[in-house]
């Protein structure tokens, strides 16, 4: 049975003040709704209507906004103090909202207002609503030590007559080195063979030779500073630098942000300890004469920029929560992000429902839908985005086993689940331009050892194995990235993190056919069951209770604490079919 505890008084507290009750005080209700499936409900209250006291330290609150008070734009403390025979007692913590609802009637001796809670989820989020990344990197939340480099290249996607004409130029290049080198080499075997036999006639003969080898040797080397320019040209053209952005850790966006509002974070979600956002990138290289880039332009830091989804905290959030299907909860002090299926949320309460006749059941059927599409959007500045779609959506498709009538089939719609960020390529390999530099810088490399110089165009082609691949500097939408510590990507980053794995570990949890047909729920709505102060207590901190020996999730409560008495929807997972089959599709 319940915690049933009846005869629940009230008192209230108005700005610190013990007032009168308001008028009809016992029917006022009190609602405990658990949106999007939270843990903790969103709590309100019926309109409040006070006159006598109450009335007036209202509107003098208002009044006080033409003398020096906060005035209408800033909420009334009225806590709402609840109490039993059994000494329990709970003060519900709210303030009047000016404005939603007020409404002075000065003919009646009475004013209207509405209530809403103080400290809980929903006002964390309203909180949130107001405030930037901007803001917070402004004020010092965020500074640079809270970001990470992450080096990358932008490699565009190179058509046939660019490989074919480069590849022209560098074999003349490289031709026209090789036949002055072996020219000069032979030169030199031919002065060497020439001084190695006794002196005579052959002395202007042996002139001759050193002349011609000593041209030959300077023209060699006047050719190859001109090649080796060519080539720092040529590799900048083709092969533009490395380059670096800032980057933020996921987990660290949302903790901070917690942490700035008074509030610990927890969030044991594995993929938050190595997924970091990176903002689009708004900044143009510095050219130098004929367009060659002088200076390379990164984001200069890790919040999401003013365009991006995410600037506004409150965004940042809800993506935090839609990727691992997770929800929030307050405790004490501590915010949790956590995956709905979690096992700290399926901690079983103390409360049990009392055995009340319930008229009617229902089932959860239109939260089935034939398509469940998860996905990351693309760049069209950044084609690699869309050449590399793998990982980038899922589809789960699900039907009937067995049909009599296709016309008759009543699953259908669908739910999508849309990322507003794109994930990251990875540079595995060289291109067909980057090979041929190689084997070019490998034999420039040498020419110009041996000439002691030294190149390492060889080394700059292979730098850039293993970093973040685009094919724009300006790629224009955020990026979701997994990177190891050093700010490079691991070979299989894009198996670590895409839509099939946040499906298989999440996302699952929505299907009426995984895990024992888990998805489907019988519901019953509107029942109404003797409810005291004790029962308001235990559901606030935990949706899930006992009916009949099965766990059960609160949806709703309607509690009119003057009659101890509440109207309360929930739901039981139990199946109600087994002709269902789902398939999934992963595009390429």
């Amino acid at each position: 049975m319940s915690n049933i505890s009846k005869n629940t008084e009230s008192q209230y507290i108005l700005n610190g003040a013990v007032r009168n009750a308001p008028v009809e005080w016992q029917d006022v209700v009190i609602t405990a709704e658990y949106d999007n499936n939270d843990m903790q409900p969103k709590v309100s209250t019926d309109s409040f209507v006070f006159n006598l006291q109450a009335r007036q330290d209202i509107n003098q609150w208002i009044s006080n906004g033409l003398t020096g008070g906060v005035g209408i734009f800033e909420g009334m403390n009225l806590d709402l103090r609840l109490y039993n025979q059994d000494n329990v007692q709970k003060i519900f913590e709210a303030l009047i909202d000016f404005t939603n609802d007020y409404k002075n009637f000065p003919d009646d001796g009475e004013t209207t207002v509405s209530l809403k809670d103080r400290d809980g989820l929903d006002n964390f989020f309203e909180q949130l609503t107001g405030t930037t990344y901007g803001y917070l990197e402004e004020i010092g939340v965020f500074t640079q030590n809270d970001y990470i480099t992450i080096p990358y290249v932008v490699e565009k996607k190179f058509n046939l007559f660019e490989i074919l004409m480069s590849s022209i130029v560098l074999y003349l290049m490289v031709k026209e080195l090789a036949v002055s080198v072996r020219n000069t080499a032979d030169g030199i075997s031919s002065v060497v063979a020439l001084f190695s036999i006794p002196l005579g006639g052959q002395i202007g003969a042996a002139i001759r030779v050193v002349a011609i080898t000593l041209i030959n040797l300077i023209y060699t080397a006047i050719l190859l500073l001109a090649i080796i320019d060519m080539s720092i040209t040529l590799f900048n053209t083709l092969i533009q630098p490395k380059r670096e952005h800032k980057g933020l850790k996921l987990k660290t966006a949302l903790e901070k942000v917690a942490n700035h509002f008074g509030y610990d974070f927890v969030a044991p979600i594995s993929e938050y300890n190595n997924v970091y956002f990176l903002p689009s990138n708004q900044n143009a290289d510095e050219k130098a004469f004929l367009g060659f880039i002088s200076v390379t332009r990164g984001t200069s830091t890790g919040i999401p920029n003013l365009l991006d989804y995410g600037y506004l905290t409150e965004d940042m959030f809800k993506l935090g929560q839609d990727l691992p299907y997770a929800k929030m909860g307050i405790f004490g002090n501590t915010i949790h992000l956590r995956p709905q299926n979690d096992p700290f949320w399926l901690q079983q309460s103390q409360w049990v429902a009392p055995d009340v006749l319930i008229k009617t059941d229902e089932y959860n059927t239109d939260e089935l839908k034939a398509t469940l599409l998860l996905t990351f959007i693309t760049d069209l500045n950044d084609e690699w985005t869309i050449d590399d779609y793998f990982g980038t959506s899922v589809e789960v498709r699900t039907a009937p086993i067995t049909v009599i009538n296709p016309k008759s089939v009543l699953i259908k719609g669908l739910n999508e689940t849309r990322f507003p960020v794109t994930l990251g390529n990875r540079k595995n390999d060289l291109n067909a331009i980057e090979r041929l530099l190689k084997s070019v810088g490998i034999f420039i490399d040498t020419v110009t050892g041996a000439f002691g110089g030294g190149s390492n165009f060889a080394g700059q082609v292979e730098s850039k194995i293993g970093v973040l691949k685009v094919s724009s500097n300006w790629h224009s939408i955020p990026k979701l990235l997994w990177l190891n510590e050093d700010g490079t990507m691991p070979t299989n980053h894009r198996t670590l993190w895409n839509t099939d794995v946040l499906y298989e570990k999440y996302h699952k949890e929505k299907s009426f056919v995984r895990d024992n047909w888990h998805g489907q729920k019988v519901v019953y709505n509107d029942v109404i069951i003797p409810f005291g102060l004790e029962d308001f207590l235990i559901l606030l901190s935990n949706p899930y209770f006992n009916y009949k020996g099965q766990q059960a999730k609160m949806k709703k409560f309607d509690w009119t604490y003057g009659k101890d008495e509440a109207k309360i929807s929930f739901f039981v997972r139990n199946p109600y079919t087994y002709n269902l089959r789902e398939f999934k599709i992963i595009p390429h």
